[in-house]
C-alpha cells in the first residue's frame, strides 16, 4: 500500500521519529561555514523543518528564524520540543501565501523535502521560495541524485550476499549467523520484489537507465519504507531548473560536506546539496 507524503508525515509515529533526531548533516555544517558571520544578520526560513532537527543548530545563529512544514503533526512536534523559543508555522512551499515577497535572506529545505513533490509542484516550490527570498538571498536544499553509482544496488541482492559472507564470526556462531542471513535474504528479496512491483519494472537497471536519459523521474526506493515515490534528478537537470526559476551562483556539496563541482565525486552518494542565490534586481545592480 502506498500513500501520499503529507499523510505519512502527519502520522504520530513519523512525527515522533523526526522530533527525536538531533544532528546536522556534514553538508549542512558546510553551509553554516560558507555563510559564516552573515547568518547573524539573516532572516531564515527553515522549510520542511520536520521535527526540528535543524532548529537547534541554525536558529541561534540567525537574526530571525521561522520553521515551517506542511504537516501539522511536524509543527506540533516542534512546538512541543522548543516551546516559545522559536517561531513555527504550518506552510506549504508550493504556495506560501502567508509569507510576503522578499521577506527572507536564507531558505533551507533539508532532508530532500522537495523530492516529495511532483515535477510541476517542484517547479512551483522553486518559484515560491525565490519569491519570498530577498534579491541576493541564499537557498540551500538537498535532492536525490539520479546518477548515484549505488542506485541500482538498492534493488539487488548483492549487498545482502556481501553482508552474509562478512558476518561469519566463528564456528559456535555459524548456525545463528546462517539463520540470520537466511532471514535477511528473504526480507531483502521480498523488499526488492515489492519495490519492483511499485516501480512497474523487474529490470530496475534498465528502468534507472531510462530515467537517466530523461534526467529526472520517480522511484519507489527505501525512503519511508517504500511507501511513497521519490523524485530523483541529475545535477545538470537541477541546474537547469534553478536557472529557469531565477537562481544563480549555484554550487554543489557532497553529503559528506565536501564542496565540489566534480561529477565523479558527487555521484558517489545518493544525495546532492545545492547552494544558490536569487538574482539581484536592477536597482541593486546599479
Amino acid at each position: 500500500m502506498t500513500i501520499d507524503h503529507k499523510t505519512l508525515y502527519n502520522t504520530e509515529m513519523l512525527s515522533k521519529d523526526y522530533a527525536s533526531r538531533d544532528y546536522l548533516e556534514p553538508a549542512e555544517r558546510a553551509v553554516i561555514e560558507v555563510l559564516d558571520s552573515n547568518l547573524s544578520s539573516m532572516k531564515m526560513l527553515d522549510m520542511g523543518v520536520g521535527g526540528g532537527r535543524t532548529t537547534k543548530y541554525f536558529a541561534p545563529l540567525a537574526l530571525n528564524y521561522t520553521g515551517a512544514d506542511y504537516a501539522h503533526a511536524m509543527i506540533n512536534a516542534c512546538i512541543e520540543k522548543y516551546g516559545d523559543d522559536y517561531y513555527f508555522i504550518t506552510c506549504d512551499a508550493r504556495d506560501m501565501e502567508e509569507l510576503s515577497d522578499n521577506s527572507f535572506d536564507f531558505v533551507l529545505f533539508s532532508f530532500n523535502g522537495i523530492d516529495s513533490f511532483s515535477h510541476e509542484d517542484r517547479i512551483s516550490a522553486l518559484k515560491e521560495i525565490h519569491r519570498v527570498l530577498r534579491p541576493g538571498g541564499y537557498f540551500c536544499f538537498s535532492s536525490h541524485n539520479l546518477n548515484w553509482n549505488g542506485l541500482p544496488d538498492l534493488f539487488s541482492l548483492k549487498p545482502a550476499k556481501k553482508a552474509a559472507l562478512a558476518n561469519k564470526s566463528g564456528a559456535s556462531e555459524e548456525t545463528k549467523d546462517f539463520k540470520k542471513n537466511v532471514d535477511r535474504g528473504f526480507r531483502s528479496a521480498y523488499k526488492i520484489a515489492r519495490l519492483s512491483i511499485l516501480n512497474r519494472s523487474f529490470r530496475m537497471k534498465g528502468y534507472i537507465s531510462k530515467l537517466r536519459k530523461s534526467e529526472r523521474g520517480y522511484i519507489y526506493d527505501n525512503s519511508l519504507n517504500g511507501k511513497v515515490k521519490v523524485y530523483y534528478i541529475t545535477k545538470d537537470e537541477q541546474f537547469r531548473q534553478l536557472k529557469a526559476a531565477g537562481y544563480n551562483n549555484i554550487s554543489t556539496i557532497c553529503r559528506n560536506g565536501f564542496i565540489t563541482s566534480s561529477t565523479s565525486l558527487l555521484n558517489q552518494d545518493g544525495w546532492i546539496y545545492y547552494l544558490c542565490q536569487t538574482g539581484k534586481n536592477e536597482k541593486q545592480k546599479e
